[in-house]
């Protein structure tokens, strides 16, 4: 294969002209996002019942759904929410289970749940299982300074849905759009409950009058040779439905409009959010799976200026980004660029130091474009994506795929020394050194594979990795063994410029010799190194965390607000009051600057801020600022700062532990929710603790209990006042009504009361006693419910969030936990009830479990496939005792980079130890090679060690320098998303830079053990 390159130079020509092109096109059509594709795969059910209570969804719609749900093969885990009108369901799938069967398996068996309430809402049921894009931005139509309008979308919700929503919806990579803040169109008819008493017509009189004016079809008639379509045309257009006649009374009608007003309207008002000060809409966008989230962002904002230009601004409305991701992508890839970048000048650097030709130099450097190129040629065919991982994978490529390039040249460049010609020279030097490459190669390949069959979270994040970094490291090999030779060949200096550390070199090998002459000091530095490598990663193992923080410039809040607290109050008293102190820091009179946020509030059990300082340095000041000022001193409210992470793959995000208390007594629950927040806060400073749902968010409510023999006497039975109260609340549903385009729900509704008392006094006509009030036919009493009702795995739960500092680990922070509150806690549950753990923290142990096994399996895979290479066992496992002094490299690494920055042993920096082994065995096993073809030849073994040090010193420290500088900026350089990748490049750092100071004296101390004849090469 060499030969052949060297003898055909236009061809490799054209190879690497076509790399360039399809390498360059790869680029160009791979999407651009900030982290890989994370499968979570999940199956969320949503079902509203308007106007109930989440005890009324809990009994009539979730119980049922989860009885038939809990049995579904694949199922994990199932969590419920219920917040009043509505029910969410999520089933967590196994990762790498069928989604499109587990759908039909939902489905199947939702339809043999009972049936819902007739006014509930059919349940909806979406897929999540690559939820990891979440939603690729958020926008927010807010008011200019000059509009008094302060709900948006009474005034202006169709010129949302003519104008906004369509020109949003044709943006290049949105598959859809969602109008969080939609209220949707109603018919509200408002009933006289007076006029309606003194025509003694009842409730359920105008609400069957309703419910029978629907067309009707009649079926088909065949009258003489033509067949009719018979219908009965019962429905009224909407501007004559108050011409319904209810009943008739003296010989005259009743009409609908003689007790009652018609009207259009909308749904009531359930959220508010603010953008920047200002009344705001909602609006999210999600991404296609194949969606460029750069360019979608970049359409967007195009669209934005469009869509306020010609339509929004006559209206004194203005939309905007509230969340742009693109920011961080840009400034996340941009600093890997840049490292990668900065990483191939070093490497290149230090190559021009040991070779001192500047020719030979560009001839090894140029392998690494080719082979980057390869790399993105090979994720565009895998579908994958252009983003903070995949490129971090071809930043740690830099430095390896100069390693085969780096043995060749090296080679090629000791033979001419020794007078060969330079053709003659590049042949020998390629066959000589290709046993070796392939091995080291294929090892550094094999590693990857374990990674490839991670199926975790871990995994998943890294698989780009691993790809790109086999295919990198795979085609630097057929370069150095066909590219390189020919541009060798003809590129090389007429002169030899000699090695100026060649001196260097002999001297240190006649030191490994030295020091290596007797059976006792190999058996010394054995034993010292290995040693002290087991005792130094004893010494230096740190705890062990879940995943990075990855922390980004976003600060999140979550206010903990007044139980029972309704919409207006709280809009006024706490949002207001938010706004009007973020008002001096966003005008920028104020430090620190903020350059925008947003708040939200879905009533008492969910409101939230997202925060944006203008300054990413700012963020410790602004933390400090939220926490003991700007979110202090609320009206019975407590808010829980927190910075936001880009690995948000969890409930509660990256760094939280779920602790799960599950009962059906939920007074006894929160009393011990309640210990448990409490001991949690005392544990660390800046602990952040919180209950799902809020302990707190309690609803006051008015239970209305019948009197059962006076609605007897009265002529009424219970479901006929339950419909009477529904009217005199929030609206009795009645049906639908279709004008041939839209639908509109019916609602019968009284006017609004202000106390108890005036719907106690609320008339109503009955059958049998005449005029009534509600307060004769049943008791009204005060009482609080639930504003929110969570159940897991089909229990009612109290979770309780722990998020400990960024300088905590998840297990020691777990281990705390488990120590100090539980004895504490387990006492206070009541009879039944249990205490586990959920997400992150209930993840740990079985990713640890799943790291170790393929650590393992790497390890096995090593082993065999160097038996295999070197037809030896007791030569594998020479190579393979490297890794104790990698393994304390990379500890000891960890170890000097927290005396800067805070760095955890999470299980992605784990991965990085898994990389490392098929890293530095290639230098022991170029050792081990070199030293085996030398005893082969005839060489005594204390001569062929000789050999094998003074002529691998130099290319090992070629390569193992190249490959440390080309992930130093990856280690020492901080910025968007850095936290992710900088753990994995300091254990590679740390574990090469030990190896490569202790590899040549390691080595040939074991080399001298022993007398082993080598297989004789057949």
């Amino acid at each position: 294969m060499t030969r052949l390159s060297i003898n055909n130079p236009a061809a490799i020509a054209v190879v690497v002209i076509l790399i360039a092109v399809f390498g360059l096109i790869s680029i160009r059509e791979l999407p651009i996002q900030l982290l890989p594709d994370v499968e979570r795969p999940s199956i969320s059910i949503a079902t509203q019942w308007r106007s109930a209570a989440p005890e009324e969804i809990e009994e009539s719609i979730v119980q049922p759904q989860e009885k038939v749900l809990r049995n579904i093969e694949g199922l994990e885990s199932m969590v419920s929410e219920i917040y009043r009108g509505q029910g969410n369901i999520r089933l967590d799938f196994r990762v790498g289970w069928d989604m499109q069967r587990a759908m039909i398996d939902v489905i199947t068996q939702l339809n043999q749940a009972i049936d819902l309430p007739s006014d509930a809402d059919e349940p909806r049921v979406i897929s999540g299982a690559s939820s990891s894009r979440g939603q690729a931005a958020s926008l927010l139509i807010y008011t200019l300074p000059d509009n008094p309008v302060e709900d948006i979308a009474s005034r202006y919700q169709d010129l949302i849905d003519r104008e906004v929503e369509p020109r949003l919806a044709r943006v290049p990579g949105v598959a859809r759009v969602r109008l969080g803040g939609e209220r949707e169109p109603e018919v509200h008819i408002t009933l006289d409950p007076h006029q309606m008493a003194a025509r003694n017509i009842s409730i359920p009189d105008v609400a069957n009058t309703l419910r029978r004016a629907v067309d009707v079809s009649g079926g088909f008639a065949d009258v003489g040779r033509r067949r009719y379509t018979v219908r009965y045309l019962g429905q009224r257009k909407l501007d004559d439905l108050h011409d319904l006649v209810i009943t008739w009374q003296n010989g005259e009608p009743v009409r609908l409009r003689d007790v009652a007003t018609v009207e259009r309207g909308l749904r009531k008002q359930t959220n508010v959010t603010y953008r920047n000060g200002f009344p705001a809409y909602y609006i999210s966008m999600v991404p296609s799976y194949d969606a460029n989230t750069v360019e979608l962002l970049d359409a967007l904002n195009k669209s934005i200026d469009e869509i306020n230009d010609e339509v929004l601004t006559a209206e004194g409305l203005r939309i905007e980004l509230s969340y742009d991701a693109s920011l961080h992508i840009r400034r996340a890839i941009t600093l890997v660029q840049q490292n990668l970048i900065l990483g191939l000048v070093l490497a290149s650097l230090v190559l021009l130091f040991f070779l001192r030709d500047l020719r030979a130099t560009l001839v090894i450097a140029a392998t690494i474009p080719i082979s980057l190129l390869v790399a993105f040629v090979v994720l565009n065919l895998t579908g994958k994506t252009l983003n903070v991982i995949s490129l971090a994978g071809l930043a740690f490529a830099v430095g390896l795929v100069m390693d085969a390039a780096i043995i060749v040249q090296e080679n090629i460049v000791r033979l001419r020394a020794s007078g060969m010609e330079i053709y003659a020279a590049t042949i020998q030097g390629v066959r000589e050194v290709a046993g070796a490459l392939f091995s080291s190669t294929l090892t550094s390949v094999a590693i990857f594979l374990p990674i490839l069959f991670m199926e975790g979270v871990e995994g998943q994040l890294f698989k780009d990795l691993a790809i790109t970094l086999t295919t990198a490291v795979s085609f630097s090999l057929i370069t150095a063994m066909t590219i390189l030779p020919a541009a060798a060949s003809r590129l090389a200096s007429a002169e030899y410029t000699p090695d100026r550390l060649a001196h260097r070199w002999r001297e240190l090998a006649d030191k490994v010799i030295h020091l290596t002459r007797s059976k006792q000091l190999r058996l010394f530095w054995t034993g010292a190194i290995l040693g002290a490598s087991l005792l130094s990663s004893w010494l230096f193992m740190p705890k062990i965390d879940f995943l990075p923080k990855a922390r980004i410039d976003t600060v999140m809040t979550y206010f903990a607000v007044p139980p029972g607290i309704n919409l207006k109050t709280l809009d006024k008293e706490i949002m207001q009051e938010i706004a009007r102190r973020l008002k001096p820091y966003y005008d920028q009179e104020k430090e620190p600057y903020i350059r925008g946020y947003n708040l939200s509030s879905f009533g008492a059990e969910n409101t939230m801020s997202f925060l944006y300082p203008e300054n990413a340095e700012d963020m410790p000041r602004m933390l400090t600022l939220m926490r003991t000022e700007l979110f202090t001193g609320l009206s019975d409210t407590e808010a829980y700062v927190n910075q936001a992470s880009m690995l948000n793959l969890s409930d509660g995000g990256p760094d939280a532990i779920s602790i799960d208390l599950q009962g059906a007594d939920m007074q006894g629950l929160k009393a011990a929710a309640e210990k448990t927040m409490e001991l949690a806060n005392g544990l660390w400073e800046e602990t952040v603790s919180f209950s799902q749902p809020d302990l707190a968010a309690g609803e006051a409510e008015l239970r209305i209990y019948p009197r059962e023999q006076r609605l007897s006497l009265a002529g009424l039975d219970r479901r006929a006042v339950g419909d009477v109260v529904r009217t005199y609340t929030d609206g009795l549903w009645t049906g639908e009504y279709f004008d041939g385009n839209h639908r509109y729900d019916m609602i019968l509704k009284s006017p609004p009361w202000e106390s108890p008392e005036e719907l106690a006094a609320m008339p109503l006509a009955t059958p049998l006693a005449g005029i009534q009030t509600i307060g004769e036919l049943a008791e009204i009493q005060r009482g609080v419910g639930p504003a929110q009702l969570q159940r897991v795995d089909g229990q009612r739960t109290i979770t309780v969030f722990v998020m400990p500092p960024d300088n905590v680990p998840m297990e020691e922070a777990l281990q705390t936990i488990r120590e100090q509150i539980e004895p504490e806690v387990k006492p206070l549950l009541p009879a039944g009830a249990r205490l586990s753990y959920r997400g992150s923290a209930d993840r740990l142990s079985e990713a640890l479990n799943t790291v170790a096994i393929n650590f393992l399996l790497a390890v096995l895979i090593l082993f065999l496939i160097m038996a295999a290479l070197f037809r030896s066992a007791r030569d594998a496992m020479l190579v393979l005792l490297v890794m104790p002094m990698a393994i304390a490299g990379g500890l000891i690494g960890l170890k000097l980079l927290n005396l800067v920055t805070y760095q955890s042993l999470d299980l992605l920096t784990m991965i990085g130890f898994i990389i490392l082994l098929g890293l530095v065995v290639n230098n022991a096993i170029l050792l081990v090679d070199q030293t085996r073809t030398a005893q082969r030849n005839g060489m005594s073994e204390a001569d062929a060690v000789h050999q094998a040090v003074l002529y691998r010193a130099r290319p090992i420290f070629m390569s193992t320098l190249t490959s440390i500088f080309g992930m130093l900026p990856l280690m020492v350089i901080p910025g968007v998303g850095s936290e992710i990748y900088r753990g994995l490049a300091t254990v590679i750092v740390g574990g090469m830079t030990i190896c490569a100071l202790f590899t040549l004296l390691l080595l040939p101390s074991l080399l001298r053990l022993g007398n082993v004849k080598p297989e004789n090469t057949p």
